[in-house]
């Protein structure tokens, strides 16, 4: 029966690939979205992906100031979210006003 730590590690590594993929299609949607708020779920997304994925790799290699950049990176993608939705109800309200 293989360790525990081995198990732990296939999993870990697995999970890096599959989020490694999930970024990939995140950035094509980002990329060939027709509407502006397709672009706008992606990147918002593709930041939520990026987060985990350096989680999970934090936890690979056992370095704790990964998940402190993690949290950083994550208040970061918040940040973002609100400043699209916020240009994108700006630009509706001019586009009702005239």
């Amino acid at each position: 029966m293989p360790e525990p730590q081995t198990i732990q590690n296939f999993l870990l590594v697995g999970s890096s690939v599959f989020l490694s993929l999930v970024v990939f299609m995140c950035m094509m949607r980002a990329a060939l979205g027709p509407r502006f708020s397709d672009r706008m779920i992606a990147a918002v997304m593709l930041g939520n992906k990026i987060v985990l994925l350096v989680a999970v790799l934090a936890l690979l290699i056992g370095e704790n100031y990964l998940a402190e950049m993690c949290l950083i990176f994550a208040i970061v993608n918040f940040l973002l979210l609100v400043v699209l939705a916020r240009s994108v109800t700006e630009k509706d309200t001019k586009e009702t006003i005239k």
